[in-house]
């Protein structure tokens, strides 16, 4: 007994002496934007698209090119040696001046893929706030059915100690003291697996905040929530105007748009610009008499260039008509993705409104057994009920006060998809 007092006393001072810093919701939200490891790749993926979204990026900007040559040729004959040198520099300058506009179309797609980046950030953004809300209520569910089967642990040891002590007087049997101890031991394994339920909660948002050292929190929010009213009708009308995953598939609809403008921009002739200025300096040194050549001359010129392919064997056909089927793929899974949308709103608008109700009974039936917990005590120790009677009691309690907790994190849980769904969980949190 004396052993496992200690090993309980050891976890739970460690618990409140540990080096803990006060975290607060709103605190863990932006402390995990900051340093999510998944939104930091995703930011990442977003600097590059707007990176890639430059004219320079398609074939509107003309290309500039320096090239050199040199030689040096060294010849030796019967007649006369010689030494020959040649060194050629050029600057040319090529510009597609007319592609069948697929460089403004090609601007408008990196315009477009820029958007999609942000937005798929937008969704990382999303999902992390949610995922940080319900791995911080869990903490602090955790925490509360820690309290619960620390209260219970200390209600059975007080029962297992009256017990012995009225053991010892004469007053109790012995099978009366093994029945308070097997429910004394009972609860403090109990109390000890809670203690690692709780402990891995914390680590699992330790990971979301990216957060190293395994630190411990004292966790400043409390569980709690206001039980809104929802209209299911104005939840539909923000669901199809803010839901980032439906933005993100109209942008893709979008560019699939593009791309069968730009199928069809192979139709159109390409006109190009070729211009350039090079230098020719040439020197040849005899060895004898024969006087040295040196000629040095420069050469500039500019044309244009035509090309307009008639004929390809019906490829630029078959990429617009794949091209329109891919938008009108996409047309069907944005019709798709409406109704599904809708059926899951449907759900959790259903779901969030039973949660409701479960946690207004669960408060009355905790309520009601925290005071039958009360009430009994004080009827064991007046011996008007017996030790098993009292742990129905303790037993009932602690189902009730877990029931209650739960049912908290479901409505949270349920609140949360709601503001998820319909776009709103950033706006939420004021961020």
């Amino acid at each position: 007994m004396k052993t496992i007092q200690f090993i309980l006393l050891a976890l739970l001072f460690f618990r409140t002496v540990s080096a803990q810093e006060s975290l607060s919701l709103s605190d863990a939200i932006t402390m995990g934007l900051d340093n999510n490891y998944d939104l930091r790749m995703t930011r990442n993926d977003e600097t590059i698209s707007g990176i890639n979204n430059t004219w320079g990026n398609t074939s509107l900007m003309p290309s500039i090119d320096f090239t050199a040559s040199a030689r040096e040729n060294f010849n030796y004959n019967d007649t006369e040696d010689y030494r020959e040198q040649t060194i050629s520099p050029e600057v040319s300058l090529s510009w597609v001046i007319f592609n069948g506009f697929s460089a403004r179309i090609n601007k408008a797609k990196f315009e477009e893929l820029e958007a999609q980046s942000k937005g798929n950030t937008a969704i990382l953004v999303e999902n992390t706030i949610q995922d940080i809300i319900m791995a911080y209520n869990n903490c602090l569910l955790q925490e509360e059915l820690l309290n619960v089967y620390e209260e219970l642990a200390k209600l059975s040891e007080d029962r297992y100690k009256r017990t012995e002590d009225s053991k010892a007087l004469g007053a109790s049997t012995t099978y009366a003291s093994l029945q308070a101890k097997t429910s004394w031991l009972e609860d403090q394994s109990n109390l000890l697996q809670q203690k690692v339920n709780y402990d891995n909660a914390v680590r699992t948002l330790n990971f979301l905040l990216a957060v190293a050292g395994d630190p411990t929190w004292d966790f400043s929010s409390e569980v709690s929530i206001d039980t809104v009213a929802y209209n299911i009708d104005d939840l539909a009308e923000k669901m199809k105007a803010n839901n980032q995953t439906l933005k993100n598939q109209y942008m893709y609809q979008s560019l699939l748009a593009k791309e069968t403008k730009l199928a069809r921009s192979d139709y159109y002739p390409t006109l190009s610009l070729n211009s350039g200025l090079n230098n020719y300096d040439y020197y040849k040194d005899y060895s004898g008499a024969t006087s040295t050549l040196d000629n040095n001359s420069y050469n500039a010129y500019v044309g244009l260039t035509l090309s307009w392919n008639i004929f390809s064997g019906g490829t630029r056909k078959r990429s617009v008509e794949i091209a329109k089927i891919n938008e009108e793929t996409a047309q069907v899974k944005a019709e798709q993705m409406v109704h599904s949308l809708d059926n899951q709103l449907l759900q959790m608008y259903s779901t969030y409104n039973v949660n409701k109700a479960i946690l207004s009974l669960a408060q009355e039936q905790e309520a009601a057994a925290n005071l039958n917990l009360e009430m009994s005590y004080e009827k064991l120790q007046s011996g008007a009920i017996n030790s098993f009677n009292y742990r129905d009691v303790q037993i009932a309690y602690m189902n009730a006060a877990i029931s209650k907790l739960k049912a908290y994190y479901d409505l949270i849980q349920s609140n949360t998809d709601l503001m998820r769904i319909t776009g709103g969980i950033v706006d939420e949190y004021g961020l």
